[in-house]
């Protein structure tokens, strides 16, 4: 098993006055937690989050710097396979984040029963069954993390850090919980240590790449997430429409896009209480972020199966 404790905070030969700055990428299968890691690593929300899978449909930069390092964290969508095209072009934009990075980070829960395959038994589940084969010829780049400790012994979290450390051959196996922030500083020195010798990407206040309009529509699709059921969240895309900064107060508009009627009604609610209440919590997560006062107005309207569309995949973002 790697041993995470007792390194020096940097390698052998690195100057205090040098700047040593890399990407990292957090990959992992839906909810295991990457965007709650990003933003306990960053020290502010910049991904959204929800007890819902596939919440993060685009790579979404977080950025830590800690005086000579600077850490650019990509919080990428969850790795799984779906035919529908929306799907398949977030998760591209996952595979797509290995090859980009100086290191990554792949997030997993802890281990349940083993998995049944077509080749046996396997102590990971399918999905992250597909994305260490991914990895292959990366895992010396690789941080493997064991998420979400807290909800379980510490026996059977020693237990599943055995298990892992047979499957490869990874630069750090470290336990954490991204919901409780046990661990998380710990994970960041021992990522300071693969940071290469090069001056910071970002000015030393920023902690995204994201503009505050991007957020914005970012924090109204949480709450759809957080609010509705079953299918109705995944069919939908947030657009902001206006963003006009004025000191007083923001005035913000977004364009909520639904695929079939029936989801536009569920969305409003009975005499519009569910987009009211929709639109009141994002506003206030809207205004911290900010620092001032919004006001935020939402619309809904039907885009026939945009999920499945190039076209309007295209008109929307997806690129």
């Amino acid at each position: 098993m790697k041993k995470t404790i007792g390194r020096p905070e940097y390698r052998d030969g690195r100057k205090e006055t040098e700047q040593f700055c890399g990407f990292i990428g957090l990959i992992g299968r839906p909810n295991v937690g990457k965007s709650t890691l990003l933003n306990q690593l960053v020290g502010q929300k910049v991904s959204i989050t929800a007890h819902k899978a596939q919440t993060t449909r685009n790579r979404i930069l977080g950025i830590r710097t800690d005086q000579n390092t600077q850490i650019v964290f990509i919080d990428t969508p969850g790795i799984h396979r779906s035919e529908k095209l929306l799907n398949r072009k977030i998760v591209a934009y996952a595979t797509q984040t290995l090859r980009d990075t100086d290191l990554n980070i792949w997030i997993v829960e802890p281990l349940a029963e083993a998995f049944s395959t077509k080749d046996g038994p396997s102590v990971l589940h399918p999905e992250d069954q597909e994305i260490l084969k991914l990895l292959s010829g990366k895992e010396k780049r690789t941080v493997l993390v064991l998420n979400k400790i807290d909800t379980i012994p510490q026996e059977q979290a020693l237990v599943s850090i055995a298990k892992l450390d047979k499957l490869a051959e990874f630069a750090e196996i470290v336990p954490v919980s991204a919901l409780k922030s046990t661990n998380v500083e710990h994970l960041v020195k021992i990522l300071k240590n693969y940071l290469p010798a090069h001056p910071f990407y970002f000015e030393s206040h920023q902690v995204t790449d994201v503009s505050e309009r991007f957020l914005a529509g970012e924090f109204v699709r949480e709450e759809l997430f957080m609010r509705l059921q079953q299918e109705v969240p995944y069919s939908v895309a947030v657009v902001v429409e206006q963003f006009e900064d004025d000191p007083k107060c923001i005035k913000i508009a977004c364009t909520i896009c639904v695929e079939r009627d029936s989801q536009k009604g569920i969305i409003i609610g009975k005499k519009g209480v569910m987009l009211k209440n929709i639109g009141t919590a994002a506003r206030k997560k809207i205004e911290i972020l900010l620092g001032n006062k919004v006001y935020l107005a939402l619309h809904v309207k039907v885009l026939k199966q945009w999920s499945n569309n190039a076209n309007h995949l295209r008109s929307l973002g997806f690129n």
